[in-house]
């Protein structure tokens, strides 16, 4: 272990060795690197695009203990995700909040209404939860007023408590605040070789557009669906240990029927997948996921016309609420990288995840393989324990009550910070940015008050400030760095103002 003061050497190129190189900036790799920095760790992370910009993006963003779970019997993961569930309220309150799931249940489904309300007493007793509901049922009055719910066929209406987050978000602030711990934390920068050298390895990735080599000790291989093309990098070969079946997750936007819908639904449609329909910016409804098998290039996947049917045909099978292909103002599709069971059915393919060691001399590499957005922190404690198997040395945990980055406010604070902020920035631009930064929302209220002509707008609802923020702070390098991942404003903006955005990128990188 060393000092944060040899660490923040180290960070800037004073010695090349570090204790742990992470490769991968997906929210797997930050859980990781933010864990082994706060234990006393030197770490450099490598990621070989913009950081979450795969799987990690491509979620359907919710932090749960997946209730579909329980008819697989995966009782330990559903217990450790609800854990986890009440964990993330509790150290990232900006970006994880619950939500109310209602169940409608109909005449006919696969699972009637006994047995989804004997499943969700089960998750409540596996849940030990402190901070949200109960599960339940609606009386008949309170079901027949759900708006639009189709009665035809409804036997009754169930509710569970779950929550909802930004993984693109999540994944940033988590290798925020590995950064602040100390470690060298650095998007587009793609790994071309993992020399095993001595007691550790040499790891050569490209940053600027020029090689860098740095040594260390230990290895974390955090590639999601590539990470067994990261154990193709390792000179001399390191097979991969485990076969990945990715299977795609595709989700479609439309339209809110009214404004500022909070209802989220669980929907069991006739092949016995759930699909979720989830309200989003108080102006859209998500509605998703799928479950296919997916064959391409997983930096490339897509939503095909029969998912996107096969998710609007379940909605209105509920709904009174005609939508159609014409009125999806979004899709969105992610690769999930799960360990090949060898199950027939994708829906089946556990999200158990998997730590796999390769040892070299007195250090190794671990290569992660599977996961979920909810265990992601457990996952890094465990990590962790496999580090120390190979010899690392390391203080304990602590990431079970340490807040993230932008996570010392809970949401009572962050509202009255929205209130405080300059009078030159709309209220709901304040407020997006309370629940987008947390607590550094005060970082940028700070830029204004020393350059009033930040709070201008770059793209409506967009002030400069913000802009500055996420180059600065937030490593944003393109428009589209910012637009998709460091926030969701693109899907607020019409075509001008997402070629403002861009050209404010364009002209910074030509005076850079």
């Amino acid at each position: 272990m060393v000092s944060p003061e040899a660490r923040g050497s180290r960070r800037v190129g004073m010695t090349a060795r570090f204790d742990l190189v992470v490769v991968g900036g997906g929210i797997n790799g930050a859980a990781v690197a933010r864990d082994a920095a706060g234990r006393g760790l030197s770490v450099l992370l490598a990621e070989a695009n913009d950081y979450a910009s795969a799987t990690s993006s491509a979620s359907s963003k919710l932090i749960h203990g997946g209730i579909r779970y329980l008819e697989q019997y995966e009782f330990r993961l559903v217990r450790e995700s609800l854990h986890e569930r009440e964990t993330l309220m509790r150290i990232a309150p900006h970006l994880v909040y619950p939500l109310r799931f209602l169940v409608p249940v109909t005449r006919g489904q696969p699972r009637p209404a006994w047995m989804v309300r004997l499943g969700l007493i089960l998750y409540d007793l596996l849940s030990g939860r402190k901070l949200l509901e109960k599960t339940g049922r609606l009386s008949a009055a309170a079901a027949a007023a759900v708006p639009r719910l189709r009665p035809d066929g409804v036997r009754a209406v169930l509710h569970y408590p779950d929550c909802w987050t930004d993984d693109a978000r999540l994944t940033l602030e988590t290798l925020l605040d590995a950064r602040a711990r100390g470690a060298d934390i650095g998007n587009y920068r793609p790994v071309t070789k993992i020399e095993p050298a001595g007691d550790g390895y040499r790891v050569t990735f490209r940053e600027d557009g020029r090689p860098r080599t740095v040594e260390a000790r230990y290895v974390v291989n955090a590639g999601g669906p590539w990470a067994n093309a990261v154990l193709g990098k390792v000179e001399g070969g390191a097979a991969p240990e485990k076969r990945l079946r990715l299977v795609r997750g595709s989700h479609i936007v439309v339209p809110m029927p009214e404004p500022k819908e909070t209802r989220a639904f669980t929907l069991q449609n006739d092949d016995k997948r759930v699909v979720f329909v989830i309200p989003w910016l108080e102006r859209f409804l998500i509605i998703g996921t799928t479950d296919v098998p997916h064959e391409g290039d997983p930096a490339k996947p897509a939503c095909s016309e029969a998912e996107r049917d096969y998710l609007l045909a379940c909605y209105r099978r509920f709904f009174d609420h005609p939508v159609t292909a014409a009125d999806v103002v979004w899709s969105w599709s992610g690769v999930r990288p799960l360990v090949d069971d060898g199950s027939d059915n994708p829906s089946k393919v556990t999200r158990e995840y998997e730590l796999v060691s390769h040892r070299q001399g007195a250090g190794g590499m671990i290569s992660i393989y599977g996961g979920k957005i909810t265990t992601h922190r457990k996952l890094g404690e465990l990590v962790m324990s496999a580090l120390q198997d190979l010899g690392a040395e390391m203080a304990g945990p602590w990431t079970k009550t340490a807040p993230i980055h932008g996570g010392t406010l809970d949401r009572a604070a962050l509202a009255r910070l929205a209130e405080a902020g300059p009078e030159a920035v709309p209220a709901e631009v304040r407020r997006r940015w309370v629940f987008t930064y947390g607590a550094a929302t005060a970082d940028i209220y700070a830029a204004i008050a020393d350059d009033p002509a930040l709070a201008q707008d770059v793209a409506p609802g967009i002030p400069e400030a913000e802009l500055l923020h996420a180059v600065s702070v937030e490593d944003a390098k393109t428009a589209e760095d910012f637009l998709y991942r460091r926030t969701k404003t693109f899907i607020l903006q019409d075509a001008d103002g997402i070629d403002a955005v861009t050209g404010w990128f364009a002209r910074r990188q030509r005076t850079a």
